[in-house]
């Protein structure tokens, strides 16, 4: 497939492959997926606005979907307390705990290799 066929189409639409790495990788892909993970750095359990918090320039719609997103894929977990107020928090999952550790590395990699000569 040429790279004009591939517009418009994600990365596991694009591919015959039917790997889960394609998926996962297209979901973390999307803008502000991987740090709102990262947000999740000091405390295990958050509510929206402290998310929002985190990530002030994230708008709420655009937050809102990255979270059913990494909720679908077992990253996080929703949780709904209380009846009158609703209390809505999420959770890092183990899942997503290893997510964020690797994320971690790839940091720490990139920090290493940011200043070194792009010719090496």
């Amino acid at each position: 497939m040429t790279k004009n066929a591939l517009r418009g189409k994600g990365i596991a639409q694009s591919t015959s492959c039917a790997c889960p790495t394609y998926r996962i990788i297209e979901r973390l892909s999307k803008k502000w997926s991987l740090l709102i993970i990262r947000s999740f750095t000091e405390r295990k359990r958050m509510r929206f606005s402290e998310i929002a918090e985190f990530l002030p320039e994230i708008n709420s719609r655009i937050l809102s979907e990255r979270l059913s997103e990494l909720e679908e894929e077992g990253l996080i977990r929703r949780t709904v307390e209380g009846s009158k107020p609703i209390t809505i928090s999420y959770e890092i999952t183990e899942k997503g705990m290893d997510l964020r550790r690797v994320f971690v590395a790839f940091i720490s990699w990139a920090k290493k290799w940011s200043h070194a000569d792009s010719g090496s």
